[in-house]
C-alpha cells in the first residue's frame, strides 16, 4: 500500500515538474505554434487511488430485527478504497485551428484493484456473533473522450469529457452463529462518466511527454439482493458507487 502511495506521488510530481518546466517556453512567443492535427498513439503510467461507496443494506424481515437493520446498514456501507498502478493505451486524433485543437481521444487503462472491507461482532438484539466481508474488483476501463485545447509552440493544454465503460465484481460474504451463511455475487458490467486534463510538451520528431490527471465515475456497478437463511425473503440489498482519479505520465507518438 506504501508503495503504491510513493507511486502516485511520484507521478503528481513528475507531472508538476514538467509543467512547470514548460510555462517559460509556453511564454517565450504568443504567435509562435507548431503543427499539433494529425493523428497520434502512445503509451500512459499512472497511479490512480480508486473507491467504492457501497449503500448496501440489511433488510428488516422475518430473519432481521429493525435494530439489526440500524446496526448493520453503517458496516456494510464503508467505503472500499486503495491505490493502484494503472497502465494506459491512448490514441486519438486533433485538428488544429491558429492556437486551439480539437479532436477525440481513446483511451485504454488497466489495473489491479481488488479491495476487501471485513468487519465482525455481535449483534444487539440477540448477542450473536456475526461477521462480513466484501470485495470489489475490476481491472480495466474504456473511454472515448472529445477534446479541446490551447497549443502554443511546443506546449499543448487540453481537456476532455466523455463516456466510459468498465466491469465490476462484487463479493459479499455473511455469516453468523445460528449458524447462517451466504455469498452474494454479482459481475456487472458498467457505463460512466470520465474526464481529463493535461498537458503535452513537443520533442522532436513528433514525439510528445505529457502528464495528466483523469476522473472517472461510475454511479452504479452492482445491483442484486440475497437471502441469509435460504427463506423466501431477501435479508440484503446491494448497491454502490465507483470513483478513480488517476495521475498519468506519458509518451505519445504525433503521426
Amino acid at each position: 500500500m506504501n508503495t503504491r502511495r510513493m507511486a502516485a506521488a511520484l507521478m503528481l510530481g513528475t507531472m508538476t515538474a514538467m509543467i512547470s518546466g514548460i510555462t517559460p517556453a509556453f511564454a517565450e512567443d504568443a504567435k509562435s505554434t507548431q503543427n499539433w492535427q494529425g493523428l497520434y498513439g502512445g503509451l500512459a503510467l499512472g497511479g490512480a487511488y480508486s473507491a467504492a461507496n457501497p449503500d448496501s443494506n440489511a433488510i428488516v424481515s422475518p430473519y432481521f430485527f429493525a435494530g439489526d437493520k440500524t446496526q448493520l446498514d453503517p458496516l456494510l456501507q464503508r467505503k472500499i478504497d486503495g491505490w493502484d498502478v494503472t497502465g494506459s493505451l491512448l490514441a486519438g486524433y486533433d485538428w488544429q485551428t491558429g492556437n486551439i485543437t480539437y479532436g477525440l481521444e481513446g483511451d485504454v487503462s488497466v489495473m489491479d484493484f481488488s479491495e476487501t472491507e471485513n468487519f465482525s461482532g455481535n449483534y444487539n438484539t440477540n448477542a450473536n456473533a456475526f461477521s462480513s466481508s466484501t470485495t470489489i474488483e475490476t481491472n480495466f476501463s474504456l473511454s472515448l473522450r472529445p477534446k479541446i485545447g490551447y497549443v502554443q509552440d511546443r506546449v499543448q493544454l487540453y481537456a476532455s469529457l466523455g463516456p466510459s465503460i468498465s466491469r465490476f465484481k462484487t463479493t459479499h460474504r455473511f455469516s453468523d452463529a445460528a449458524p447462517n451463511s451466504m455469498t452474494f455475487t454479482d459481475t456487472k458490467t458498467a457505463i460512466g462518466v470520465s474526464s481529463a486534463i493535461g498537458a503535452g510538451y513537443m520533442l522532436d520528431d513528433g514525439w510528445v511527454l505529457r502528464g495528466d490527471y483523469v476522473f472517472s465515475y461510475y454511479p452504479d456497478i452492482t445491483d442484486g439482493s440475497d437471502n441469509l437463511d435460504n427463506a423466501n425473503t431477501d435479508d440484503f440489498k446491494y448497491d454502490s458507487d465507483f470513483q478513480s482519479h488517476n495521475i498519468r505520465i506519458g509518451l505519445i507518438k504525433r503521426f
